[in-house]
């Protein structure tokens, strides 16, 4: 089991509602994805600091709600999930923030799911996270993988993220 350095730890005991970002994860800008998340354009404590996540009932993990916009955290999974995955799926869906500060769209239905480049770079920064940690092969499959993919699909959307590490962070 890999622990969690501080800034990777998320603060638990919020009640359902909107939160700001730095509520669940007040040191996060001492991380090293965060140095990954930021960009020219949107500075981390900026986005840090207008970021929000609604922790809310219902199925599921975590997504971005793009007309708000904002972090929806299902709240069992807030409650119950693994530290690690909770922690990985924080910094994925704020670079998805980022990424609509931009004007990206990050649901640009012309790609499939394992093919689409906001997709690529959210799960790039969580797994270069998740490596940096310490999670063994089999840990970051099982980060990737989810019910709406197959096992294909999983092998290829780790193959686009490790492309894209190996690019600096690029697509190709």
């Amino acid at each position: 089991m890999i622990h969690l350095p501080d800034y990777a730890c998320v603060v638990r005991a919020l009640p359902r509602g909107d939160h700001p970002y730095r509520a669940l994860l007040p040191r996060l800008a001492e991380s090293p994805a965060a140095r990954r998340i930021e960009s020219s354009s949107i500075p981390l404590g900026r986005l840090l600091d207008s970021a929000r996540v609604r922790i809310a009932p219902g199925d599921g993990y975590v997504w971005i709600d793009e007309e708000v916009p904002a972090i929806v955290l299902v709240e069992e999974y807030y409650r119950c999930g693994s530290p690690l995955d909770l922690y990985l799926d924080l910094i994925h869906e704020l670079t998805h923030l980022r990424q609509l500060a931009e004007g990206s769209d990050v649901w640009d239905e012309r790609f499939r799911y394992v093919e689409r480049p906001t997709e690529i770079e959210g799960y790039a920064v969580a797994i270069e996270e998740g490596r940096r940690l310490g999670m063994t092969g089999a840990e970051i499959m099982s980060h990737l993988s989810n019910p709406w993919m197959t096992g294909t699909e999983v092998l290829r959307l780790r193959e686009n993220v490790d492309r894209f590490l190996s690019n600096n962070g690029k697509m190709r």
